[in-house]
């Protein structure tokens, strides 16, 4: 009968060992009211911050983005951020629409004016009138990346920054997800 604890012992101790890889994700998508998750960006509204969090009232315009706070990594093995935006431009010319992901210290209150912050993905697309395509990035972060150390910290903010060059083109946000892998302590040995 001692048989059986001790067992149930030597399992939880081998899932706690140095080899145990953690990952912890966060979907910052669904921290965007779902009626700001789609919208149309147009002359009037040519950038779009998500997500908004500062209850102004309106809903885009907030330059600090989201404060995390996720358990530390010891040893932080990769960081992951990916996103999707779906986009059609129905204006009667060519737009360009770009998608850039910041992260930044929790103390900054402008996370896409490049002073403390990192831009760690971007991209963009040319749309022809009535075109439809998405606008999908995705990133692995690794030791060499200036933001690495900032993300292995568990204490950021992170933001999405959408601009329009052209007409109007409506969006929708799809995915916004960062990921941390790592290892939470290093008090047990490989």
């Amino acid at each position: 009968m001692k048989r059986i604890p001790t067992l149930f012992l030597a399992l939880a101790l081998a899932a706690c060992s140095g080899h145990t890889l953690t990952t912890v994700r966060v979907k910052v998508d669904t921290y965007v009211p779902d009626v700001y998750r789609s919208g149309q960006l147009n002359l009037t509204t040519a950038t779009l911050f998500l997500p908004d969090d500062d209850d102004d009232g309106t809903y885009g315009n907030d330059p600090d983005g989201l404060a995390l706070e996720l358990p530390k990594l010891d040893i932080l093995e990769r960081a992951r951020l990916r996103t999707r935006l779906s986009l059609k431009n129905t204006g009667s010319v060519a737009a360009s629409v770009s998608l850039e992901v910041h992260v930044a210290p929790p103390g900054d209150g402008m996370i896409y004016d490049g002073s403390r912050d990192y831009t760690v993905l971007a991209g963009s697309v040319t749309l022809d009138p009535g075109e439809e395509k998405p606008l999908d990035l995705e990133a692995t972060l690794g030791e060499a990346d200036p933001a690495f150390g900032l993300l292995k910290g568990g204490g950021f903010r992170v933001g999405l920054a959408v601009r329009l060059a052209g007409d109007t083109v409506n969006y929708t946000l799809e995915e916004a997800d960062v990921s941390l892998s790592g290892r939470l302590f290093k008090a047990i040995p490989d």
